[in-house]
């Protein structure tokens, strides 16, 4: 191998450790962002994680368990309300809002409505689903990518769809029991 070569390989090495490091720092970030928003909630339980960049709104009206993972592009809007439980997901670009318009009310004069988002235990919220305003997710549900949630969903579902609707019980195997 030429000294060229031999030079162009170290380079690259140095330059990938260094791409990789700004990598892991941006990940600390992240882990600030959880510290920001704990303070920011109406309340907090431990180890809240943000994996990439997210968008609250009205983060006061905002209540987080233990456990919740935030993922990229979650948007969420706290001003009629958000209680998630414990060991819950919310994955990439889902959309959890507590605020949205009056159906009753579409004449020139437009009324928004503010009701709670419940979310229990052990809940998984799939990528790009929507829960809308005044829903309750039960203990132990899944809710399918894409889904939008528009009625309350039981303990124990698996949800998806357009409106989402239940499909089955929740699998649990022996070692979850």
């Amino acid at each position: 191998m030429g000294a060229g070569k031999v030079v162009s390989n170290m380079i690259n090495r140095f330059v990938r450790t260094i791409l990789l490091k700004i990598y892991n720092i941006s990940y600390r970030i992240y882990d600030i962002r959880s510290l920001y928003y704990a303070f920011l909630f109406n309340s907090c339980g431990t180890n809240l994680k943000f994996f990439g960049p997210c968008w609250i709104k009205n983060p006061q009206g905002i209540s987080v368990g233990n456990n919740v993972t935030i993922n990229d592009g979650v948007y969420l809007n706290g001003l009629g309300g958000i209680d998630i439980g414990n060991n819950v997901s919310i994955s990439a670009c889902a959309i959890v809002v507590s605020t949205g318009l009056d159906t009753r009310s579409l004449g020139a004069c437009k009324k928004h409505i503010n009701e709670i988002i419940s979310i229990g235990n052990n809940v998984q919220v799939g990528a790009g689903a929507v829960l809308l305003a005044g829903v309750t997710i039960g203990n132990d549900v899944i809710i399918g990518a894409g889904s939008v949630v528009t009625k309350d969903v039981p303990s124990d579902s698996v949800v998806c769809g357009v409106p989402a609707r239940r499909l089955r019980d929740v699998l649990v195997s022996e070692n979850d029991q």
